[in-house]
C-alpha cells in the first residue's frame, strides 16, 4: 500500500492523538494507530513505546502490512498531577514512567523507524511537546522536564536527520482526560488565557496537518495555547 502517505500516530486511541489521526485520515493519509491497551480498530497495533522491543514490533507490523512510512507523530505521553512543591510526591516510579514514555519513547520510535522514514521523499517527524517544557509550569516537575527534553531533541534531530523534517507542537491546556487537575485549576487557567478558553484536540490536529503541508519548516517548536504562555 503506497498510493498515499502512511503515518504512525502513537497514543492515538484518544485525546490529541486520536484527533491528529482522524484529521490525517480525513485528508487521505493512511494512519497506523497505537496505544498500550487493546483497541478494536483497523490498522491499530498495541505497543508500549517506552519499551524498545515493542517499538520493534511496530516496525515489523508496518513492514509486513505496508510498504513504508512517511510520517511519525510521537504523541504518546504520561503524567500525573503532583504540585511542584510536593517533592516527595514525585516518586521514583512516576519519574521513570514519565521518562520512559515521554523521552525514551520518542527516541526509540525515531531510532527504530528511521530506516523507513529516510526512504520516503516526504519523511517527517512531529513531536507533541507542551508549553510546560518552556515555562516550567505543568502537571509536575518531571513532566515539564520531559517536554523540555522533547523540544530540544526536536531541534537536534532536525539537523542530524535532514532532509527528514522534524518539528514539535507545544499545546497549552487542552480539553482531554489526560490529567486530573484539582478543582479550580482549569477555570483559573482560562482566566489567564487571552483567547478565554482552553484548547480542543482539534486545535492541535489542525497545526499537525499544517506541518504536513509546510515543506520548508523544520526544527521549530510551535506553541498552540491561546496565548496562555504570554
Amino acid at each position: 500500500m503506497k498510493n498515499k502517505l502512511i503515518a504512525l500516530v502513537t497514543g492515538s486511541n484518544k485525546g490529541i492523538g486520536k484527533a491528529i489521526a482522524d484529521k490525517f485520515e480525513e485528508n487521505n493519509i493512511c494512519v497506523i494507530r497505537n496505544g498500550r491497551s487493546e483497541f478494536n480498530q483497523e490498522n491499530y497495533i498495541k505497543a508500549d513505546v517506552g519499551i524498545k522491543s515493542d517499538v520493534e514490533k511496530i516496525k515489523e507490523y508496518i513492514t509486513k502490512k505496508f510498504s513504508g512510512l512517511d510520517i511519525l507523530v510521537n504523541n504518546a505521553a504520561y503524567t500525573k498531577y503532583i504540585p511542584h512543591n510536593d517533592l516527595n510526591g514525585l516518586s521514583e516510579e512516576i519519574i521513570n514512567k514519565i521518562l520512559d514514555t515521554n523521552v525514551r519513547g520518542p527516541l526509540f520510535c525515531t531510532q527504530v523507524l528511521y530506516d523507513l522514514l529516510k526512504q520516503s521523499s516526504s519523511g517527517q517527524i512531529i513531536n507533541i511537546a507542551s508549553i510546560a517544557g518552556i515555562n516550567g509550569q505543568g502537571s509536575n516537575i518531571m513532566y515539564c522536564a520531559s517536554k523540555s527534553a522533547m523540544i530540544n531533541i526536536t531541534k537536534s534531530l532536525a539537523i542530524s536527520l535532514a532532509p527528514i523534517r522534524v518539528n514539535s507542537i507545544s499545546p497549552g491546556m487542552i480539553e482531554t482526560n489526560f490529567v486530573k487537575f484539582p478543582d479550580g485549576y482549569i477555570p483559573n487557567t482560562i482566566a489567564k488565557t487571552p483567547l478565554n478558553r482552553i484548547g480542543k484536540p482539534s486545535d492541535i490536529a489542525d497545526v499537525a496537518w499544517s506541518l504536513i503541508e509546510s515543506k520548508f519548516v523544520t526544527g521549530q517548536n510551535i506553541v498552540v495555547d491561546g496565548g496562555l504562555i504570554l
